[in-house]
Order: structure tokens, then sequence, then C-alpha cells
């Protein structure tokens, strides 16, 4: 009897498994249509369709394509139903990922089909959850069209500085532009002294922050904007740079006049285009009048044989003039003679002349040698010209910088140095024709820590071509390159070292969007990062996504992405540039000081506003250099004295791992750069 229970039952377990097979099979996804358009097959997936949202989005992306916008729309809201957040790298199943936006494309969809409204609300989503740059700039479509069908009236972009007046003085090295452009018709484009700034998209507000190396002088900077709607408007700022100090003029020392005293008058006149605000005599604050020339007449007791004039402006720049008073020899008129006394100050003397004078002016630097090295960007240098009679002409460098003439001229000359050799000549020429000339040469070195070498190396890739890449997207890698050279931020591995490492390995290029291949190659050419990404071409744009990638790692250490229309080559080149720009700007060259040291990790004072995790850092001593002759500080070598990894970011604090394997111990003071 049980026996033919057993024999009964498993019929009936065949044939509910069989029904079960059935009914799976009926409530299993179908592809659903494809569409052929221009010979081309839409609405297709890679592999069987099983209804998952990744599906879904594959199969909306491919309706999209071939302008199938209603389809579209309802896979993206069928795969929104199954995954709600717009994202890059979205894990599927295994290890497969997939850039996933379907907001963003049912956002264009709904543009493409004239529902404004929707596309905007879907965009805006989209860019809440993962800002991209294809988001953005539909975005900024939609917000035009909306305008132009509303027939708003047009309004000009108004532009703020952040400090008052069309009109700036400044000593600083590096000089910040910063304000915000303001236009209810949104804020397209911004550009500074003709270079344009890289928006991320337009928006009501734009701030704008552009560091600036000026050099001495006066200099007119145009911030220009434009809205969405083609309106501008532009203004100039003038900006006068003075990092030097007043040139101070002496005439001749006399007795006063109608004096019976053996006391003296020192008179001459202090010049400065920002405007002289103090003069001193042996630290004695005169009465002046402030203003760009002032003029003295000053009555010395006959017992100081030794004068200090300091003449200050009003940025804080001053010029010092250390004198040497000359006994009296007559009640006459003394002409003056400057010279150089030993270290403490130029000397003033008298001498007379015969009718005729063919001595040509005296040009004394103070504290510079013939040649020296420096460690300096700019040089200060102070110095003074005199003469048997008036001096009629003196320039640095070319530059004209006499006021009037003078017997005994002091001056102050900042001057900007290249890297390398930089030659510095002073001329000077008196009323009598007599000319002199003063050469100096100047050498600067870049100190260790500082140089391009010591930057954090990459190297780029080639990057994985989808859907129909023009041949000009060929040239992507290239043009890339060029860009991230010119930024001067990194150390860059160069093209032709990169096949040649290809060739000896025998690896095809088209193997290089494999990551693990990547990596192997970066190890290779000796980058500590590499540059790999996807450029993905459809019937409405270039979408190019980009990744640094961490050789040491394997981590992904920055994401950055454009999207322009156009896939010709001058798009591909602007869009190269955003990229490197964005890079730049991800990898700011920041520098701080080392607070603490525990084992093998240090904190410094860089916080979670400036860095983050996993940058890697130059560890440095600064050690100041000195002229062996003069004693004068010529700026400050360093010693590279390790490296080290941010592994944690706090408010005011930054705690580091040192990557080398010795024991670096840390001094006070010693300081940190970004690599």
């Amino acid at each position: 009897m049980l026996k033919m229970r057993k024999k009964r039952t498993f019929p009936l377990i065949l044939l509910s498994l069989g029904m079960l097979i059935i009914l799976c099979a009926c409530t299993a996804p179908k592809p659903g249509r494809v569409y052929i358009k221009d010979g081309k097959e839409f609405g297709k997936v890679a592999g069987a369709f099983r209804g998952r949202w990744w599906n879904f989005y594959e199969r909306g992306l491919s309706f999209s394509e071939g302008e199938f916008h209603r389809e579209a729309i309802a896979d993206f809201g069928e795969a929104i139903r199954g995954r709600t957040t717009d994202q890059r790298m979205a894990r599927t199943y295994g290890m497969h990922f997939v850039d996933y936006f379907p907001h963003r494309e049912l956002g264009i969809a709904y543009f493409e089909t004239g529902d404004l409204q929707a596309a905007r609300k879907e965009l805006e989503l989209s860019l809440s959850h993962f800002p991209s740059a294809k988001a953005r700039h539909y975005l900024d479509r939609v917000r035009k069209t909306l305008m132009e069908q509303a027939a708003s009236p047009p309004t000009a972009p108004r532009i703020v500085f952040d400090h008052q007046g069309d009109a700036l003085w400044t000593r600083e090295d590096m000089l910040v532009l910063s304000g915000a452009v303001d236009d209810p018709q949104y804020v397209a484009a911004i550009s500074i002294d003709g270079t344009p700034l890289f928006l991320e998209g337009s928006d009501k507000r734009v701030t704008f922050k552009k560091p600036l190396r000026l050099p001495q002088g006066r200099h007119e900077i145009k911030v220009a904007a434009r809205n969405l709607l083609g309106m501008t408007a532009a203004r100039t700022l003038i900006i006068h740079v003075d990092r030097e100090g007043p040139l101070i003029s002496l005439d001749a020392v006399q007795p006063p006049a109608g004096a019976r005293t053996p006391d003296r008058t020192i008179s001459g006149s202090v010049y400065d285009e920002g405007g002289v605000q103090e003069f001193f005599l042996n630290g004695r604050p005169m009465k002046i009048e402030p203003g760009v020339e002032i003029f003295f007449s000053e009555r010395v007791p006959a017992g100081n044989g030794r004068l200090e004039l300091t003449a200050r402006d009003s940025l804080g720049n001053q010029t010092v003039a250390d004198i040497s008073l000359p006994p009296i020899l007559s009640r006459r008129r003394t002409p003056l003679l400057a010279g150089i006394e030993g270290d403490h100050g130029f000397l003033l003397s008298a001498a007379l002349f015969g009718p005729r004078d063919t001595r040509p002016p005296d040009i004394t630097l103070k504290g510079w040698t013939q040649t020296q090295t420096v460690f300096l960007e700019k040089v200060y240098i102070e110095g003074q010209v005199s003469d048997d009679n008036k001096i009629v002409s003196l320039s640095a460098n070319g530059k004209p910088i006499l006021r009037r003439p003078g017997q005994s001229l002091f001056f102050s000359h900042v001057a900007d140095l290249k890297e390398g050799e930089n030659t510095l000549t002073f001329e000077a020429r008196d009323e009598s024709g007599n000319t002199a000339a003063q050469k100096i040469i100047v050498r600067r070195q870049v100190p260790k820590a500082l140089q391009l070498q010591e930057r954090l190396s990459l190297t780029v890739l080639p990057f994985e071509h989808k859907g129909g890449v023009s041949e000009a997207g060929l040239s992507f890698q290239d043009n890339l390159i060029n860009s991230l050279v010119d930024q001067q931020r990194f150390r860059v591995v160069e093209r032709n070292r990169l096949d040649l490492i290809l060739q000896e390995q025998k690896l095809s290029r088209t193997l290089l969007v494999d990551q693990n291949t990547a990596l192997k190659l970066g190890k290779l050419v000796a980058a500590g990062s590499v540059i790999t990404g996807s450029m993905v071409a459809t019937r409405t744009g270039v979408e190019i996504v980009a990744r640094i990638i961490d050789t040491e790692t394997s981590e992904i250490i920055e994401t950055a992405d454009v999207y322009d229309e156009a896939g010709d080559l001058p798009a591909l080149k602007k869009l190269a540039e955003g990229l490197a720009i964005k890079f730049h700007r991800a990898f700011p060259l920041l520098e701080g000081l080392i607070v603490q040291q525990q084992d093998k990790f240090i904190f410094t004072d860089l916080g979670k506003d400036q860095i983050k995790v996993q940058r890697r850092l130059i560890l440095f001593r600064e050690e100041p250099v000195k002229h062996p002759v003069t004693g004068k500080v010529l700026g400050a070598d360093n010693v590279i004295i390790g490296r080290a990894r941010i592994t944690q970011v706090m408010p005011d604090l930054s705690k580091a791992e040192i990557s080398t394997d010795q024991n670096i111990p840390v001094k006070a003071m010693d300081k940190v750069i970004t690599e």
C-alpha cells in the first residue's frame, strides 16, 4: 500500500512543478516591442531582459536614442520605482556597475516632448542626488525656454565686488579678486580680463574668486557677465599694485638764511604715487600734509653728523635714507655727493668741482653684489644715486622712476623673478649728460618641496568609447594631457613614454579600459595615479566621465564629468580644458604646519574644508638662506623629510600616516604641502 501511494504521489509532484514553471514563464517580464529606425534597432538590452531596474534604465536609454520618448519616459519611470536615486557606479549584480541617472534622462525626455515643468522638476531632483554636467546643461536649456515662452522683460547681470569702489590699492603678492554676479534670468558666463571662468551651470547668483599675480603698476581688470537670454554687462576694476617705497630726493645742505650759527638746513622732496603718509627725521615724525609729493626743509643742529630719513606711503611701503653729513667748510651752498659707507648706510660728502662736469652719477645698491642666488619669487632692492650736479634721469629695468631732478636720490624697487637667471639694470644720467649703469645678476631657485617634479604624478590612459564617437574624439587623450600640463599642477607622464611602455609590454590600448590593466600600466610608468574614464556619444551630445585612481591603494580618489552637445574637435578641446580645471580644483596646492607627531602619524592644521582623505602630503623643513658677504636674507630653501597620506579629517585638523619606513622626527614649525 505504501509503495502504491508513493507511485501515485510522484506524478502529482511532477505535475505541480510543471504548472509552477508555466506560471513563472507567464509572469516573467517580456522584453517588449523593438523599434527599427534608419536600419537600427531601439528598445533592446544587452543580454536577457529580466525586468530589473537596470534593464528598464538601459532600455529607456535605447528608446531615447531613437527618439521614442513616450516609451523612454515609461521605462525611466519603471527604473525609478526599482531604484530611486541617481548616482555614479551603482551596483547592479555581482561586481557589475553602471552610471545610473534615471531622473536626469527622464527630465531630458520631458524636455524633448515639451513638458518643461516636468523636465525642470526631474533635472533639479537629479542634481540634488548627484550633480552631473549633463543635467546642468539641460536644466539651463529648460530655464531659457521657459523664460522665452513667458516673454520676460530682459535684465542685465549686476556685478558686485567684495570691496567698495572701482579702484583698489594693494601691496599683496597675490591679490584675490572676488565678488558676485546677480541676475534673475540666470548668470550663464563670467570672464575676468578676457579669460572665461569655468562655471558649473547657471544660477541666479554666482560668486567668483580669481587669484591674480600682478606686477608693480596700474592695471585695468575687466569683469564681464552674460545671462541665459544673452544680456551682458561689464565692470572695470582699476588695481594699483604698489610694493615700492617712496622716492626721496635731496637737494643741498646749506646754512639757514641769515643764520649766524653753524646749523644747516637739509631740503628736498618725497614722492609716491600712492601718497606719502609719514615722514621721519631721526625717528622724529615731521609735520606733513599727506599727498603724492611733499617738500621739506629742516634745520639740522651742528652736532648732528648722521641723519636718517624715513618715508612711508599709505600701504606701509617705506624707504630709508641713512645720511652722513660732511663738516661745514663754508657758508656757501654745498653740493652733495652720495656714496656707501660700509654696511651702515649711504654717505653724503661735499666736493668742489671745476667748471666742466665729466663725472658720471654714482649708483649704489644696498646689500647686493654683482651675482647672487635667491629662493624668492621677487626681490626688494634699495638703492641710491648721487652726483655732483643734478640727476635728470633714473630708470630701473627700463622703467623711469624719477619724479624731479635731484642731487641725491634714495629709491626702492621690486623685481619679479623668473626661474633661473635674471639681469636687473639701473641707469642714471646727470644734467651734464654723463651716464652710469649698474647691473646685478639674480639667480632664482625654486625650493625642493615647491618644484613641479615633486607634485602628484599621473598619466592619462585612453578613454573607453561608447556610441558613435567621432574621429575627433580619438584626440581627446592628447587634449587632456596638454590641458593638465598647462595647469602646472601635476607631474604628467607624457604620451610618448606611455606608448613606449605599451609596446614593451605588448599591451593593447583596448585593454586599458580595464582597471587592473590601467593600474598595472600606471605602476610601470612610475605614476602615482592614473586618469581613466569613458566617452559616451549619443544623439544629443558627448558626455565624458573621468576618474583618478591611486596606483598604490587602487581607490578612486576623484571623479569629474563634462558635457557638450557638439562632438567636434573645438568642443572636445574645450571639454578637456574643463576636465583639467575640475581636477585642478579638486587638488589645490595647500601648505600647512605639523602640530604634533604620534609614532607613524602626524597632525596638521589643514581642516576638512581644505583637504580630503587619501590626499598625499610632502613633509619638509625650511632652512633660511643668507648672503655670505652682506648677510641679507635671500629666502628659504627646504629639505623634504618624508611623505604622508591623509587618513582622517576634522574641522580644524587632519591626521596623516607617514608613508615611508623611516622613523622621521618632526620638529616644531615643520611644514606640509599637498603633493
